[in-house]
């Protein structure tokens, strides 16, 4: 063979040439032997990292389905993407973006009321053999977990989620890959590991509808779903390691279907048997329902009246406690007052947090010893009179009663601990536990050793008051918290204020003075415009004249202030219900409630 040197410039170029084609053509076919089991559907993992699935088949490779199957499997790395999301939020599911695209004799059999089915649902290990090699099967075997459906009136691109169910070992138990089974030609776009959400949103730019690990049926056109399943995915009970998941119910957002001043729309929503009433007004679209408030929240959900106006119905997990219960439980203030206690997180209280407010915090205690060894000193350092600004020890405090109910700004608790902390104040460990709290929700920033506040405020109630008072408690003091959080609504209360009937307003703070387990600050401007609200606004608007008459008639009351008791009388409250229309309008038209009721959510 001559040497490469002793050859032409010709024949060295073809040479040159040869080799290069021999080793693309190498590379080629190493490339292609690499390639042959890959999908062209890429898998989207935790912090959007998308790599390509590993296809069993050729439909699987092409991503295309047509009256048959598409399997697929998951490569090592991927698996991981379900220890992650499992381990750090609770649950997992895997949700693929399906496109239907019938061909022309599929879309005639569709018209002529021929069912379409579509099947999707995980590969387990039995379903490899012990070297690893696929067991195809014409149909899954009754152990798979299937969805099926009546695909004719399906969007032509939607979302479909499938849960992976509970286990305290989740490595052993993550799905080896899934299938999708389809009689009309449809195409999986992508497939993404989230967190498991149950139930359907028919508005979202891409409608979406996800199920338990025991499967379910898409209905594009029904309201109800099962949620039986959902056990198997989520907590059934809270406790200080875990919570139960929570209900997200989105409303239309049709100013024609809207609650108004004159025309209640109410959406009725019956859980296992129980009925809720959703009032559907244009300040708020988002209702957030814990499954701990409910009897038997993993069962059936049907809307009844008004079900056209639910456009979404989503369980989805909530924060995985610590070692202790810094998180609250996200709600309407409507489902707190008959929250179970079996499903409190601690023995002594529950944390909730408005669901339309962030940082308006809800405490419901056990008794009025836990509320106050939480909330008495405060009680006297912020409100009142003759201790305002001064920690009294326990010894000071003795007997003394702090409140049945508490409500107080970040503001203001933030002076407290400052406080504590500037002269080197003990502070008891339930005082401790409630800083913590306040830093945890963002009512505080920690600034050195001070702490810095921010927007939001703090509500007490305690099982010990009867329902009936705890009902206007609970208005009372929920009013409060919106007064701290919003200056327009302040403002607004200011002006109300200095309108006013002005006898009607001498009445009112002689009653404060005749009642001294209140102790009020007469003196402080922005106290006494909150509590004349909140005493306004505590009641329904039909009952706000009655109540002050009723005060009027309190012997203590005669007793301090018989002339200004006997001019309520006389008017029959008149003043009061004036102003209490005002405030009435401006809440309503602000945040869709009503005075004597901040919630939306109603039993």
């Amino acid at each position: 063979m001559p040497k490469f040197t002793s050859l032409t410039k010709i024949q060295k170029s073809l040479v040159v040439a040869l080799v290069v084609f021999l080793l693309l053509d190498i590379t080629a076919g190493i490339i292609l032997l690499v390639n042959k089991n890959k999908s062209a559907v890429k898998l989207v993992g935790p912090g959007g990292v998308t790599t390509n699935l590993y296809s069993l088949d050729s439909a699987a490779t092409k991503g295309t389905v047509n009256d048959g199957y598409a399997n697929f499997k998951f490569t090592k790395a991927q698996k991981e993407y379900f220890y992650k999301t499992y381990n750090e939020q609770g649950s997992v599911a895997l949700t693929i973006c399906l496109q239907m695209m019938p061909t022309r004799k599929q879309k005639e059999l569709m018209d002529s009321d021929n069912q379409t089915v579509l099947r999707y649902g995980f590969l387990g290990k039995d379903d490899f053999t012990i070297e690893g090699k696929f067991i195809k099967k014409k149909y899954p075997d009754t152990r798979r977990i299937q969805i099926q459906a009546d695909e004719k009136n399906a969007p032509e691109l939607f979302d479909v989620s499938f849960a992976v169910q509970k286990n305290d070992n989740i490595e052993k138990f993550t799905p080896e890959g899934f299938f999708v089974f389809s009689t009309v030609r449809c195409r999986v776009i992508a497939a993404i590991v989230v967190p498991a959400e149950i139930g359907f949103d028919y508005k979202a730019e891409i409608p979406f509808v996800g199920f338990a690990c025991n499967g379910g049926v898409i209905d594009f056109t029904n309201k109800s779903f099962d949620f039986s399943g959902s056990s198997m995915v989520f907590p059934v009970q809270s406790n200080n390691k875990q919570s139960m998941p929570e209900f997200r119910v989105l409303l239309s957002d049709n100013p024609e279907n809207k609650t108004t001043r004159e025309h209640s729309v109410r959406v009725q929503m019956n859980v296992g048997g129980e009925k809720l009433y959703l009032n559907n007004v244009e300040a708020a679209r988002e209702l957030i329902i814990p499954t701990g408030a409910l009897n038997t929240p993993f069962s059936r959900v049907e809307f009844t009246d008004n079900s056209e106006c639910v456009e979404s119905l989503i369980m989805r997990g909530t924060s995985i406690a610590g070692d202790e219960v810094l998180d609250p439980v996200r709600t309407d203030p409507g489902l707190i007052l008959n929250y179970k206690t079996s499903q409190w997180r601690t023995a002594d209280y529950e944390l909730f947090e408005w669901d339309r407010f962030p940082q308006i915090l809800f405490f419901d205690t056990r008794n009025y010893e836990v509320q106050d060894k939480l909330f008495r000193r405060m009680a006297f350092f912020v409100e009142k009179q003759g201790y305002k600004g001064r920690l009294l020890t326990n010894e000071e405090l003795g007997d003394m009663h702090g409140y049945n109910a508490h409500d107080y700004s970040a503001e203001s608790m933030a002076r407290f601990f400052n406080k504590a902390t500037e002269i080197g104040f003990q502070l008891n460990e339930e005082e401790l536990l409630l800083k913590r709290i306040l830093i945890h929700n963002k009512l505080f920033e920690s600034d050195g050793l001070y702490v810095k506040a921010n927007e939001g405020g703090l509500v007490s109630i305690s099982r010990e008051t009867p329902l009936w008072s705890r009902t206007n408690l609970l208005a009372h003091e929920g009013w409060h918290t919106i007064f701290f959080r919003d200056a327009e609504f302040r403002n607004f209360v200011s002006a109300v204020y200095y309108t006013f009937d002005p006898t009607s307003l001498e009445f009112l703070i002689d009653y404060f003075k005749s009642q001294p387990s209140l102790g009020y600050d007469i003196n402080d401007e922005y106290l006494m415009h909150n509590e004349f609200m909140a005493y306004i606004m505590q009641q329904k608007l039909s009952e706000v004249s009655k109540y002050f008459v009723h005060l009027a008639n309190r012997g203590t009351v005669i007793d301090f202030t018989p002339e200004l008791a006997s001019y309520v009388r006389k008017t029959e409250g008149r003043g009061f219900e004036d102003a209490a229309n005002a405030l009435n309008d401006f809440v309503f038209d602000k945040y869709g409630i009503v005075c004597g009721n901040i919630a939306l959510v109603n039993r």
